[in-house]
């Protein structure tokens, strides 16, 4: 039997994000690899500088290389979570390795050997094909460890995520005080002073409802039972916000751009005054993402580990 190079082995993630973009497919990325990293080498190619920048900074210690694919080889697991698919399948399949895609809203559709989409709505259906398998629906969604709860705070937490979603934090956290509310702001990776994973885990703990933006953290809210107003920065959140509404898991209060002081007192008035639909809310919230999406796709992730090896070990014999 042959002996494989040491590149063949492992997973790697080809990921972007930015101020544009949003950070939310890094952090997927990143929660994904630190879940596998003890048991299989773990690599990272960010296809934009200011993705590389905050890989750098969020995880110091991950192996970061240069995404040029015709001259680098990848691993035998590839993992890519992508807005736009980059024609990059191809590449991945050239080289003789499996592909896994992670998507939301059944953005970056590629004919990867595995789709894995833990969005709660789908903008385009999937097509199956061969041995494609596809994970759907937010069950699938890469989430933050659910808080444990504590007795409730008047403290109202708005989270927005990175980038230029963060600059709007400070106009809804005003409208905020002029309600008498205590507030407590998380900046993104673009922000000035980001909040420690303590600082937010003790925020989410105790704080009496969210506002947040309508990506990767609502889904980490409702996780842990937080009540939620969800806020929509684009049309794609929109749908996110309002699908998660019709389900009776969050307030969607829309676009934020359309976002009146007016409309904003309503919603926080309902949090406040409304016990039965919080309750709901929050039950229907940790129905449909349960805080266990990372262990699904850790052994999804596993299971094509595991037949990748079994390939190019029957093709070295």
């Amino acid at each position: 039997m042959l002996r494989l190079r040491n590149e063949d082995h492992g997973v790697g993630f080809i990921v972007d994000a930015g101020p544009a973009l949003g950070y939310g497919h890094a952090v997927r990325c990143l929660r994904l690899g630190n879940a596998l990293e003890a048991e299989t080498p773990v690599v990272f190619y960010p296809l934009s500088e200011s993705c590389e920048t905050f890989l750098r900074s969020a995880s110091p210690k991950s192996e970061i290389r240069n995404p040029n694919f015709e001259m680098t080889s990848l691993p035998s697991l590839v993992i890519t979570d992508l807005r736009h698919a980059h024609g990059i399948t191809a590449k991945i399949h050239k080289q003789g390795s499996r592909h896994i895609s992670i998507h939301d809203l059944g953005l970056a559709q590629c004919r990867s050997d595995v789709v894995i989409d833990g969005s709660v709505t789908r903008l385009f259906p999937y097509v199956k094909a061969g041995d494609r398998q596809l994970f759907i629906g937010p069950q699938y969604m890469i989430t933050r460890a659910p808080v444990q709860r504590r007795e409730a705070n008047d403290t109202v937490l708005i989270t927005f995520g990175g980038g230029s979603t963060a600059n709007f934090a400070q106009k809804i956290a005003d409208q905020l005080y002029r309600f008498g509310m205590k507030v407590i702001v998380t900046t993104g990776f673009a922000g000035s002073a980001p909040m420690s994973e303590q600082d937010l885990s003790n925020a989410m703990s105790s704080c009496r409802f969210a506002i947040s933006a309508s990506g990767v953290s609502l889904y980490d809210l409702l996780a842990s039972g937080i009540p939620t107003i969800a806020v929509a920065f684009d049309r794609l959140q929109l749908r996110t916000a309002d699908s998660f509404h019709e389900l009776g898991a969050v307030l969607s209060a829309g676009l934020v751009e359309k976002l009146t002081t007016n409309k904003t007192f309503q919603h926080v008035m309902e949090m406040i005054e409304n016990r039965l639909l919080v309750r709901r809310m929050v039950q229907a919230g940790q129905m449909l993402v349960d805080g266990k999406g990372l262990s699904r796709v850790v052994e999804i992730v596993r299971r094509q580990i595991w037949l990748t090896n079994q390939t190019k070990t029957y093709m070295t014999c």
